[in-house]
């Protein structure tokens, strides 16, 4: 008796401690939305105000007097379930390729709101009385699990693809380590969620003796896998090359007089005749670009055919970076390369005499960002 009620203390108290860090979390990524007006973080910030929220409907399910309001708190938490997967879809999207609406994407959303909608018009509940509360179930062979499990097992597949192809990409273990971390948390927060339904939809209701505590470990799953899912993407926003899919080729500064500063290439196929033709070529369009549109501002990209080439200007130098594409990432750690360089050869590129070896030293810079 006395091991069950410690049983059911733990099972009560522990989704409670993980919710109060899941608020930590949302309070983190809202500052950080706050202060950079970056939209990963708002992605975050959104997907943890639903978790919380998420949480809250399905606490007011169990609290619930009334079967009508523990029907429709469960409704609500099957819903924001969903917003969730389908937030983090849209976070692994936009965050690869800087494009928020896919084909793949498009799919998943037409599942999304066919199931929502069947929760919302005849969404076919049944229930079950345990003490005094209310655990309330879809039919079996539902029209809204279908629905929900089309969707749940549609952006899944994609998740995992995508989780896979930054798998390929990875060049080091630190970039494994935060994909290991989002696929273990991918699993405890989306797919085990999803167990019950399997469950109804195949084998029926389960024991009502086991469904308060196997309810419960799936809660406290599903915070844990919540938690991963926040603590990869915390290590993602210091260093935001560990989850891109794109390859960097080339990095080069130079002086607003076209001397070459500094270089570092990343592809052994580019040679240092390649570097100073990109130099030269960049110049060259540069002014030609003024001369012909009277323009006073600097190009900030040139588009290749499969390449981009995009282009930072400060006081004393150039830097141009060289990529497949652009992505927020690819901006923001070019940016960061940039206001490091001149942070560290500041008195250097004041007084420059034509002296280029001291800035070879850029290299731990460009390594820490680009890898």
């Amino acid at each position: 008796m006395i091991m069950q009620t410690s049983v059911g203390l733990i099972l009560f108290l522990t989704p409670s401690v993980l919710l109060i860090i899941s608020i930590g979390f949302f309070i983190y990524f809202l500052r950080k939305t706050i202060q950079t007006k970056q939209r990963m973080y708002l992605y975050l910030t959104i997907l943890y105000l639903i978790h919380i929220l998420s949480h809250f409907f399905q606490t007011a399910q169990y609290a619930a007097p009334e079967l009508i309001g523990a029907q429709v708190n469960f409704i609500l938490h099957q819903i924001t379930r969903m917003v969730i997967l389908y937030l983090l879809v849209l976070i692994l999207e936009f965050f690869g390729q800087n494009v928020l609406f896919t084909g793949k994407a498009t799919l998943i959303t037409v599942f999304a709101f066919l199931s929502i909608g069947g929760m919302i018009s005849t969404p076919n509940l049944t229930y079950e009385m345990i003490e005094t509360r209310f655990i309330v179930f879809f039919d079996e062979l539902s029209p809204v699990i279908i629905f929900q499990l089309l969707f749940e097992f549609t952006a899944s597949i994609w998740m995992i693809y995508q989780l896979r192809n930054y798998k390929k990409a990875a060049v080091n273990s630190k970039q494994k380590g935060i994909i290991k971390i989002l696929f273990i948390g991918f699993i405890l927060a989306i797919l085990v969620p999803t167990i019950p339904n399997l469950i109804l939809e195949l084998f029926g209701q389960p024991p009502r003796a086991s469904i308060i505590i196997f309810l419960n470990l799936i809660v406290i799953l599903e915070n844990i896998g919540i938690l991963m899912i926040g603590g990869a993407f915390l290590r993602v926003g210091n260093n935001r090359w560990l989850l891109q899919q794109q390859k960097v080729y080339l990095i080069v500064v130079y002086s607003p007089d076209g001397i070459e500063l500094y270089s570092k290439a990343f592809s052994k196929n580019i040679s240092k005749d390649d570097v100073l033709l990109l130099a030269g070529g960049f110049s060259a369009v540069t002014n030609l670009f003024r001369e012909v549109t009277d323009a006073e501002g600097s190009i900030k990209s040139i588009l290749l055919e499969d390449k981009e080439l995009r282009i930072i200007k400060r006081e004393n130098f150039i830097s141009a970076l060289l990529v497949d594409y652009s992505t927020q990432a690819t901006e923001e750690a070019h940016k960061q390369f940039s206001l490091k360089f001149e942070e560290e050869f500041k008195g250097e590129l004041r007084d420059f005499a034509g002296e280029v070896s001291v800035f070879s030293a850029a290299d731990e810079i460009s390594e820490k960002l680009f890898f």
